[in-house]
């Protein structure tokens, strides 16, 4: 077993995964925008921004937005 290698191979993985981390948030403040911009369909958000439903009910919950509630 080639330990450097490994540890090499974990440090990647961890910036990777902050990155995925990053860009998530980013979707999540995106698809929120558009929300807000007019676009009141879940599941045409989730289309758009590649995030799940249940990823886009909990985020615009996080941010505010009753996604149930298309008045708004």
């Amino acid at each position: 077993m080639n330990e450097e290698r490994i540890t090499t191979l974990t440090n990647q993985a961890a910036t990777l995964s902050a990155q995925r981390n990053t860009v998530t948030t980013s979707l999540k403040d995106i698809a929120a925008a558009m929300w807000h911009e007019g676009l009141h369909n879940v599941r045409d958000l989730g289309r758009r921004t590649g995030l799940s439903r249940a990823t886009l009910y909990a985020a615009l919950r996080e941010r505010g937005i009753e996604p149930t509630n298309r008045e708004k």
